[in-house]
């Protein structure tokens, strides 16, 4: 039987051999991408982000770790109330719309960057904080590795919030790309894998079921079309008709504009500071 990490690692490994695969990281080094993200954060469409922040009750004053942390979605609020806050950040468009979002919400406070990717880190040279959070920045390829080193770096607690489902886009994704490529599309691994290798670990972390909540809507179809050809790598006029017909069938337009309709859900894990041994 494959254990929880072998199984991660190979669902990260086949998405790379995918011929028009994006990385997290390569997506959202581009700057049209991470506009689009921080857009959504000011206009107010991650309603997600209050239920993550009622379970992210820290002290101010305390430190806090936030690895993948975008255009500052979690950071920024978390700074407002007064933590310590510290960011794993490589992509530079978003470190800017961070540094914007920030000014944006008049939010004094410096939030420290490092401009690395999580997997690369040398946690000997970043020292402990309070609490290491994660927001769906989880697309890794050692599952094991990063799970051990957010527990490294930990004090108190770890709280990992990843997709329990795959979201809409990648509902999307999933139902056309090999028909776009011709070739196989491998998902995302899920937040059932994230609690199986901390099992796996010894570590008997917390699940809470929660909904999606990111309604994201589109001026005109045409918007829409634009994204989600962009998102599949659709450029041939064939391959473009394909994403349009798709989207005509699956959107809905409403006052707000044009979205899909399925929000999805997602998990919150989380575990207290654990020492203990790892056996091989």
């Amino acid at each position: 039987m494959t254990d929880a990490n072998t199984e991660w690692n190979k669902g990260y490994s086949d998405q790379k051999k995918m011929k028009n695969f994006q990385t997290a990281v390569q997506r959202f080094s581009i700057q049209k991408n991470a506009d689009r993200m921080a857009e959504n954060l000011k206009n107010g469409n991650v309603e997600r982000v209050n239920d993550q922040l009622d379970r992210l009750i820290f002290s101010p004053g305390a430190s806090i770790l936030d690895i993948g942390a975008g255009p500052g979605t979690l950071a920024v609020p978390l700074a407002a109330r007064g933590c310590s806050v510290t960011v794993v950040e490589p992509s530079v468009p978003m470190q800017n719309a961070m540094n914007e979002y920030r000014k944006i919400k008049g939010v004094d406070a410096e939030i420290s960057i490092i401009s690395e990717n999580w997997e690369d880190i040398n946690t000997d040279e970043i020292g402990q904080f309070d609490y290491i959070i994660s927001s769906f920045a989880m697309a890794l390829p050692d599952l094991k590795d990063a799970l051990l080193k957010m527990n490294q770096v930990c004090k108190k607690e770890v709280h990992i919030f990843w997709f329990l489902v795959l979201p809409p886009w990648d509902k999307v994704t999933e139902a056309l790309w090999e028909e776009l490529h011709d070739e196989k599309y491998y998902s995302r691994p899920l937040s059932n894998l994230i609690w199986n290798a901390l099992y796996e670990l010894g570590i008997y972390a917390d699940l809470e079921v929660l909904p999606m909540k990111d309604v994201h809507y589109y001026e005109t179809f045409e918007e829409a079309l634009a994204e989600y050809t962009d998102r599949l790598s659709a450029v041939e006029e064939k391959q473009i008709r394909i994403v349009e017909n798709y989207l005509k069938e699956n959107m809905t337009k409403t006052m707000k504009g044009w979205r899909l309709s399925d929000e999805g859900i997602y998990a919150h894990i989380w575990w207290e500071k654990q020492s203990f041994m790892i056996q091989e």
